[in-house]
């Protein structure tokens, strides 16, 4: 929901705070751990961050720090750099000494009687005297008195994401002993603290030891402690000289245009604030600048298409006004709508209906319910070639002042810019992939259709021999067992061009079948006539594995033809399958591929599965091993290596069971 911020006016940081954060953001690389400590010691600054992106369930667990650090470094330095110019400050240097003590008392306080959440109660001793008006009679319960200090900072307590707890002990104020010792014990601690932190607190100590359940003894040690803690910290150096009228000054002026080199440092920073960012970072440092620079949450920002109709800029979360506005379907050329005015005239409207009852524009009905504000203006926006509007929700019609307007049309602008350039170069590089992508392919199926032409042939002639060779049933089985790998082949050639994809192949195979179908096929032709001695052993009956059998194919043809082209005649390969094993906590197939070989050189040893330059000349790729990889990897089976240089090599290759995987 996009809508004003409630607050009271003269809630600004401290200079001495500003001050010291801007020399830290000096830095080429920005403290942030300190930027948050000096935002923790003070009380507005501190209440901004956290008002501007509320508090996750649990956060503060993680420490105020932390928090505070993850807003700080969403907001980025330039952006941060931007807030503090446009702030108005207060000269509260006394003030927030005694804010801070009465913070650490209230944080000890909370550790020494074991309250669970401590950090809440630093807190509340950090604000408890922001506005110090008690809370006061109403003549309507519950309602926002705008001129009560204490509701307005009990709503920015509740918009933090803190609980109603901490909220409800800000506004009460002063209390009796009896009411405190009757309410929410962070009520009695927060007194507790006040009273510790002030002047003349020792006198007070009977009092507050009956509150709060503490012997004497340990709250003058705390108070001492605390004492200590505050002056070794508390002081910020004070702004330079040449600076005091910016920390004096009351903020942005009306009208920016009065302030035309105070607009240009801001322009400039909130363009690089928002400078290189991806879409979601950018989207993230929107969401917490909208709230502390414009006094907004983040509005909806509509672009139109290359149809006219006005679409969010941000991806619109389900059920979200944004995400029910697309589905309106509102076009830029639409008449009645104040959004597509102020998108054609570039000129701000409103649309603040005087009833309930739907108007001449019933999008512009549909998004105040929506938004559920008592209206909203649309901020136009210019994008380069392109235009935006931006949609805000408001209590009033002057809700927003001049500067804040100028302030998020800046945001807007610069985020919207940065997010559409990112788009545009996204769509760039995946043309030219796709581009790229498709000349390859094409490129591929012309080698695979030249390549099929041999094969074709090498099939006429199989099945020519097999027709001669009618009665040899051996023959028959070798030239099935022939043809079978022609057709794989003929597939892989086929499949090269296009993406991978599921086939209609069965996700398992027989694995002792599939070795002596290896058998059948390659060991003459890899090891016989190359005088190397070929032994397979392997037991009837083993399981299947998890793995289509085209896949174990190519693995085991790639290490069979690396082991035939490494041995010298009168070597020896055995090629077994040695059981099932648990491996990777699945139940496995083990196969075992020994060779007596010369070894693998020590230097390809060392990075084995990766592809490099063949070393045998010739057509090899070196590719073999990192596709025998790649594939075992595909279907979660795992392969590991043992070699010595003139002792051989071993692989060993565990695949998932069918059952397992």
């Amino acid at each position: 929901m996009t809508q004003a911020l409630p607050g009271p006016s003269s809630l600004h940081p401290l200079p001495e705070s500003g001050a010291t954060v801007l020399r830290l953001l000096a830095a080429n690389s920005p403290n942030w751990p300190e930027v948050a400590l000096v935002a923790a010691r003070d009380p507005a600054l501190c209440l901004l961050l956290l008002s501007s992106a509320p508090l996750a369930q649990d956060e503060l667990e993680q420490g105020l720090n932390t928090a505070l650090r993850h807003r700080l470094e969403t907001l980025g330095p330039d952006l941060l750099r931007a807030w503090l110019l446009s702030q108005g400050y207060a000269d509260m240097s006394t003030g927030s000494v005694q804010a801070l003590v009465v913070a650490e008392c209230a944080l000890h306080l909370a550790l020494e009687t074991h309250y669970p959440r401590p950090d809440e109660a630093y807190l509340g001793g950090l604000w408890l005297t922001l506005f110090a008006r008690p809370l006061e009679a109403c003549a309507t319960p519950g309602a926002l008195q705008p001129d009560n200090g204490r509701q307005h900072l009990a709503q920015l307590v509740r918009n933090c994401g803190l609980p109603g707890t901490l909220a409800d002990a800000l506004e009460l104020g002063d209390l009796l002993d009896e009411q405190l010792r009757g309410a929410h014990p962070l009520v009695g601690l927060l007194a507790a603290a006040h009273r510790l932190a002030g002047d003349g607190w020792e006198e007070r100590i009977p009092r507050i030891e009956s509150l709060i359940g503490l012997p004497s003894t340990s709250l003058i040690s705390l108070r001492s402690d605390v004492g200590y803690i505050v002056a070794g910290h508390a002081a910020y150096p004070a702004p330079p000289g040449n600076a005091a009228a910016l920390v004096a000054s009351r903020g942005l002026p009306a009208l920016m245009e009065d302030e035309p080199f105070r607009a240009a440092a801001l322009h400039g920073l909130i363009v690089a604030g928002f400078t290189e960012l991806d879409v979601d970072a950018t989207a993230a440092r929107l969401a917490i600048a909208c709230p502390l620079l414009g006094r907004c949450e983040m509005p909806i920002v509509l672009i139109p298409n290359e149809q006219g109709v006005l679409l969010p800029l941000l991806k619109a979360a389900p059920g979200s006004a944004a995400a029910w506005l697309q589905e309106l379907s509102l076009r830029e050329d639409d008449e009645a709508s104040c959004i597509s005015l102020a998108l054609r005239s570039s000129e701000r409207t409103s649309c603040f209906p005087a009833s309930n009852a739907p108007g001449r524009s019933m999008a512009d009905w549909h998004l105040v319910r929506w938004l559920g504000q008592r209206g909203f203006c649309c901020e136009p926006l210019q994008l380069g070639p392109l235009r935006g509007v931006a949609l805000i929700g408001l209590t009033h019609e002057q809700a927003l002042s001049g500067a804040a307007h100028w302030m998020i049309g800046e945001l807007l602008s610069a985020a919207a810019r940065n997010i559409l350039s990112t788009q545009r170069q996204h769509a760039a590089v995946a043309a030219r992939e796709a581009e790229l992508h498709a000349r390859f392919r094409e490129h591929v199926r012309r080698i695979a259709h030249e390549a099929t032409n041999p094969l074709t042939v090498i099939k006429s002639r199989l099945s020519l021999l097999v027709q001669s060779h009618a009665d040899d049933s051996s023959l028959q089985e070798d030239m099935s067992l022939l043809n079978a790998e022609l057709d794989r082949i003929g597939n892989l050639l086929r499949s090269a061009g296009n993406l991978p994809q599921q086939g209609a192949e069965a996700p398992s195979c027989r694995i002792v079948d599939l070795l002596h179908e290896m058998r059948a096929l390659y060991a003459d032709t890899l090891f016989a006539q190359r005088d190397i001695q070929f032994e397979l052993r392997a037991v009837a009956g083993a399981p299947s594995v998890a793995m289509p059998a085209s896949a174990l194919k190519q693995v085991l043809l790639n290490l069979l033809r690396n082991a035939s082209e490494a041995l010298q005649p009168g070597s020896r390969l055995s090629l077994s399958f040695a059981g099932q094993i648990i491996a990777d906590g699945r139940a496995c197939a083990e196969l075992r591929l020994i060779d007596n070989g010369p070894g693998l050189p020590p230097e390809r040893a060392a990075n084995l599965f990766a592809p490099a330059t063949s070393q045998k000349g010739g057509q090899h790729q070196g590719v073999g091993l990192s596709i025998v990889r790649e594939i075992l990897t595909k279907w979660h089976a795992s392969i590991l290596c043992r070699s010595q240089p003139g002792s051989g090599t071993s692989f060993q290759i565990f695949i998932p069971l069918e059952h397992s995987a």
